[in-house]
């Protein structure tokens, strides 16, 4: 820096200090302070306007909150019906499919069976079927949840269906092993099904007596020959042949009434059956249950085929369980061609006019006592004959003999243990 330069700032230097005051008068200070004061303005505490926005944006929050709260039970409400309104519409939905399934199986069953509609509709069948369907029908009208009307409807649709099940069709299905419990129930079922059908084939065959009297020859009817011949036989007495075939009917000539008579085929239904599915006893009721060896009183054949069928009796008291609904049938049956051995009745005694054992009776105890020795009936029997034998097989003056008892295996074990 230069000295002039410096001269200069020095000067102006100095003109600062001759500017300041000798001395400051405290007073005028106060003053001064004061005249500051008044002049600024005072700072509000409140911001009005922006309290104001505060309470607008809470009120309009309260309404909003309100509302919602307001139209919440109606949403739900609102989800509740549309929710309640797609289950009626599904269990709806499920009612029509049953019904459909109803039409298509009946339809299915009087083709299977060879009736008209006029026929099926007298059938049991046919009756247990829609009330099976007006159950269905009215679930709707039940004051209960629509998932357990729902299952209501699944499970009525799956007994529709087995209630609709023909002979031949329950025969085809017979394919895997059957425990003893479900072998209850399929045989209740299918014999009261034969039994339904059976008479119905009867009153419309003899309605056609014209066109199955020419298949009578000696006093039988070939059933060949009819199932066979192709003839000018009316569409319904066609039909009805094709059902008689397929649900294993078997059909006899009756000569007395003159009329053919219908039972159930058992070389067919083992044809078409697996000989392995019922356990053993069910399947031999089943075949004694349509072929009975007393009718009116009479033996319907042979004092060894009665023999025969007073073994199969026993072995089907032991093999059937003690709780089996065919259980008293068979044993009434055992029972009264037991007495037929041992008393004979007024139609077929076993004395002659002289009191002495007939000899065809006489064969036949032999025959039991050769052929079944290890049966407990034959053990019975042995004894009979050996007391008749006793006195030259002439009636004693007091001749009572009591039926034995046949426990089931069952009941055999229990004793055992």
């Amino acid at each position: 820096m230069d000295d002039k330069m410096l001269e200069k700032r020095m000067e102006l230097l100095n003109q600062s200090y001759m500017k300041i005051p000798d001395q400051t008068n405290p007073s005028d200070i106060i003053q001064a302070i004061k005249k500051e004061g008044k002049s600024q303005k005072k700072r509000p505490l409140i911001h009005w306007p922006y309290v104001a926005s505060f309470i607008g944006v809470l009120l309009i929050g309260a309404v909003l909150i309100l509302q919602l709260t307001m139209d919440e039970p109606g949403r739900q409400n609102g989800n509740q019906a549309d929710f309640a309104g797609k289950a009626d519409q599904r269990l709806q939905r499920e009612i029509e499919d049953a019904k459909a399934q109803y039409e298509l199986r009946k339809t299915q069953a009087m083709e299977r069976l060879g009736f008209t509609e006029v026929i099926f509709n007298s059938t049991v069948i046919a009756r247990d079927a829609n009330r099976h369907l007006t159950y269905i029908e009215s679930i709707p009208k039940r004051d209960f949840s629509n998932e357990r009307k729902m299952e209501w409807v699944q499970r009525a649709s799956e007994e529709l269906d087995q209630i609709l099940a023909t002979p031949d069709v329950m025969m085809k299905n017979l394919k895997a092993p059957l425990s003893k419990e479900e072998a209850e129930v399929w045989m209740d079922d299918f014999i009261k099904k034969e039994q339904d059908v059976l008479p119905r084939y009867e009153d419309v065959l003899n309605d056609y007596k014209e066109y199955w009297k020419p298949h009578v020859e000696n006093g039988k009817f070939n059933m060949k020959e009819f199932n066979h011949v192709k003839n000018d036989y009316p569409p319904k007495l066609w039909l009805l042949r094709e059902g008689i075939f397929n649900n294993a009917v078997k059909l006899s000539y009756n000569s007395e009434t003159d009329r053919l008579e219908t039972t159930l085929d058992v070389e067919y239904f083992r044809m078409i059956t697996n000989r392995e599915a019922l356990p053993e006893g069910y399947e031999l009721y089943l075949i004694t249950r349509f072929d009975p060896v007393i009718q009116a009183g009479e033996l319907t054949g042979t004092w060894q085929e009665a023999a025969d069928r007073l073994m199969d009796y026993e072995k089907m008291l032991k093999e059937l369980p003690d709780n089996s609904r065919f259980r008293v049938e068979v044993k009434h049956e055992y029972n009264l061609l037991y007495q037929y051995f041992t008393d004979g009745n007024v139609y077929q005694p076993i004395f002659n006019e002289s009191d002495e054992l007939k000899s065809h009776v006489e064969e036949t105890y032999r025959y039991i006592l050769k052929e079944y020795p290890d049966y407990t009936t034959s053990f019975h029997l042995k004894e009979v004959y050996e007391e008749l034998r006793s006195v030259n097989f002439v009636k004693p003056d007091r001749w009572v003999q009591t039926t034995p008892v046949i426990l089931s295996s069952e009941a055999e074990e229990i004793y055992k243990d």
